[in-house]
C-alpha cells in the first residue's frame, strides 16, 4: 500500500488514540468510587502502552508497507468494536483507532476498497461506542 501520507499520520492517531483512552480510564477510575484509583489507572496505562505499541509500532506500519491490507485493517477496527465489552482496559480506542487508519490508507485503492471503507466505518463506530459505554458507566455509578 505504500501510502506516506497515512505514514505521516501514524504517530498523531497514536497519540489521538492514546489520549482518548487515558482521558476515558481517568474518567471512569477516578469518579468512580473505590480504594486503589491510582494504582488501578497506572495499570489500565500500562495496557494502553503496550497496546499501542503493539498496534502502531508494528501491525499499523507493516499494514502500510503492504500492498493489500484492507481485511488486516477491518480486524482491528472489529476487535476494537469487540472490546468494547472490556472497555475498562483502554485497548478498544487503540485498536479502533488503528484498524479506521489502515482503511484510511487503503480507501482509494483499486483492491479491498469495500473492506478498508467498512473497517473506517467499523472503527468510527467502536469509537463511539466506548465513549458512550464509559458515559453511562459514569452516569450508572453516580
Amino acid at each position: 500500500m505504500v501510502n506516506t501520507s497515512a505514514h505521516r499520520l501514524v504517530g498523531p492517531v497514536a497519540a489521538a488514540a492514546v489520549a482518548l483512552a487515558a482521558a476515558l480510564a481517568a474518567a471512569g477510575t477516578f469518579l468512580d468510587s473505590g480504594d486503589d484509583r491510582a494504582r488501578e489507572y497506572l495499570l489500565v496505562l500500562a495496557i494502553i502502552a503496550v497496546a499501542t505499541v503493539a498496534v502502531f509500532g508494528f501491525v499499523v506500519p507493516r499494514g502500510l508497507a503492504r500492498e493489500r491490507s484492507a481485511l488486516l485493517a477491518l480486524v482491528l477496527s472489529l476487535l476494537g468494536l469487540a472490546s468494547v465489552a472490556a472497555f475498562w482496559s483502554g485497548v478498544p480506542p487503540v485498536l479502533a483507532a488503528g484498524g479506521a487508519l489502515l482503511g484510511w490508507a487503503g480507501r482509494d485503492g483499486e483492491r479491498g476498497r469495500g473492506l478498508s471503507l467498512l473497517a473506517i466505518a467499523v472503527g468510527v463506530i467502536a469509537l463511539v461506542a466506548d465513549v458512550a459505554v464509559y458515559v453511562g458507566d459514569i452516569a450508572g455509578s453516580s
